[in-house]
C-alpha cells in the first residue's frame, strides 16, 4: 500500500502513496496524527470482514493531515479504504473510499454530500461519514465495491445468502 523508498526529486525524503492520496514525509511531520473514531472502525470492519476472504492492511499515518489508513482488501486488493481528514473544527472527518460502477458513481457525485470525486480515479467514489450516515447504503456500497473486485466464486457466496 505504501512504499517508502528515497525518491530524489523529493531531495531524499521518501515518497508515500497509498490509494491516490499521496504525501511527502519528512523530518518536521507532527506526532499525533488525527484519529478515526473508534465506533466507526467497528462499524466498517464490522461491513467489511463479513465478506468472504477479507483481510485489513492498517498503513500508519506519517502526516498531521492524514490518520491511519485501513484498508479492507480482497486478495491483496483494496475494495474499501477508510481514513479520516482533519475537518475545519479540528475534529476528524472520516472517509471511506470505494469502488463503484461508473453510472452509480455519476449518480452518486450528483446527490452531493457526503459523497464526492475521489482523486483515486474515475471507478472509485469518496463517502464522508457524519453523524447522519445511513449505514444501510454504506453496507450496499461496500458490498457493491467487493463484487467489483472479488472473484466470481466469493461473489457466487455472497448471491447463497
Amino acid at each position: 500500500m505504501t512504499t517508502g523508498e528515497a525518491n530524489p526529486s523529493t531531495g531524499g525524503r521518501a515518497h508515500y502513496r497509498m490509494f491516490g492520496v499521496s504525501s511527502t514525509a519528512n523530518d518536521d511531520r507532527a506526532s499525533s496524527p488525527i484519529e478515526i473514531p473508534e465506533d466507526i472502525i467497528e462499524r466498517v470492519s464490522t461491513l467489511c470482514l463479513a465478506l468472504p476472504e477479507v483481510t485489513v492492511r492498517v498503513d500508519a499515518s506519517l502526516t498531521r493531515s492524514r490518520s491511519t489508513a485501513h484498508s479492507f482488501d480482497i486478495r491483496r486488493r483494496s475494495f474499501c479504504l477508510l481514513v479520516a481528514r482533519e475537518g475545519r473544527t479540528g475534529k476528524p472527518v472520516p472517509l471511506l473510499v470505494l469502488h463503484a460502477d461508473p453510472d452509480e458513481r455519476d449518480a452518486l457525485l450528483s446527490i452531493g454530500h457526503p459523497f464526492f470525486a475521489s482523486r483515486a480515479g474515475r471507478d472509485r467514489i469518496g463517502v464522508r461519514l457524519t453523524d447522519h450516515t445511513d449505514w444501510e447504503e454504506i453496507r450496499e456500497l461496500v458490498t457493491e465495491s467487493y463484487r467489483r473486485l472479488a472473484p466470481k466464486k466469493l461473489t457466487a457466496l455472497l448471491d447463497t445468502r
